[in-house]
């Protein structure tokens, strides 16, 4: 596995987020799809079951195999088999992490996201930030984040089961924007995205990496196929999103490295070791 580039890394900083291909072979992609084709219910075909649904949570529509953060504690889609536990600890994945989050971090969160064609845009947000919800920042003014509000130590590694991109649909963000110290005008965040939101080329087999302060969401879906994307949520050893964890599945054996990325969180070095130290 080559090592991100100087490049890679620098856009990465830049940008907010990072699309890197062929991280998993065409065959792993398809170990992994055919799993969900047999676990997962179907989703709405009709206008009429989408009214339905659309009743419920929109995220949850879109979501499935959660576990940590907003929702309990358990495996989530990692009891769906080894190959989904595999991609805890991928080395592209380490290697992005270790850059922004340092040698000590654990996985937070997961959840599955998947859409059919019709299925509407979400809210454009940001978990941490300038525009994260409790900031506190007044519109148009600077911001100035105080030093006890976290800011890039939550990342994310999203891989890609199918073809996303302008022309379908699927993950936008605005780059650079989890470096702005000016809130997110409401213009945009309701949906007036003009110019601003890009939605990368994302082919299947690719992660997109994007820090949880860059303002995100999801685009209308456009594509005959469904869209199919593995989020693992990470952050420094000593931070949480909530009290609830992901938990190791039943019935499947995890690497040591994989066992000390759920772990409690804890202070970095002191009661958390470094997850590169070969010694543990």
């Amino acid at each position: 596995m080559e090592e991100l580039s100087e490049l890679e890394i620098y856009l990465y900083d830049l940008k907010g987020y990072l699309v890197v291909e062929n991280v998993l072979s065409p065959s792993q992609v398809e170990e992994l799809n055919n799993i969900l084709d047999e676990t997962l219910d179907e989703l709405p075909e009709s206008a009429e079951q989408r009214k339905v649904q659309s009743q419920r949570s929109l995220y949850d529509n879109y979501r499935f195999g959660m576990a940590g953060g907003s929702y309990d504690s358990s495996p989530g889609f990692l009891a769906f088999g080894q190959v989904f536990c595999d991609l805890i600890d991928h080395p592209k994945t380490m290697q992005m992490m270790r850059m922004q989050l340092g040698d000590c971090f654990r996985l937070d969160r997961i959840f599955g996201m998947r859409m059919k064609k019709g299925m509407p845009s979400g809210i454009l947000h940001s978990d941490y930030g300038t525009s994260e919800p409790f900031s506190r920042a007044v519109p148009g003014k600077p911001y100035v984040q105080p030093a006890y509000q976290a800011l890039h130590g939550f990342g994310v590694a999203a891989f890609n089961l199918a073809d996303s991109g302008p022309e379908t649909g699927g993950l936008c963000c605005i780059p650079g924007s989890h470096n702005s110290q000016i809130k997110l005008p409401r213009s945009i965040r309701n949906g007036s995205f003009n110019d601003v939101v890009e939605v990368p080329f994302a082919p299947a087999g690719s992660v997109t990496f994007f820090s949880e302060a860059t303002t995100h969401g999801t685009m209308e879906w456009k594509a005959d196929y469904e869209r199919r994307t593995l989020l693992y949520k990470y952050c420094a050893s000593q931070l949480t999103w909530s009290r609830s964890r992901v938990t190791a599945p039943e019935g499947i054996e995890l690497t040591s490295r994989q066992r000390r990325l759920l772990e409690e969180p804890a202070g970095a070095h002191w009661f958390f070791d470094s997850l590169f130290d070969e010694k543990k």
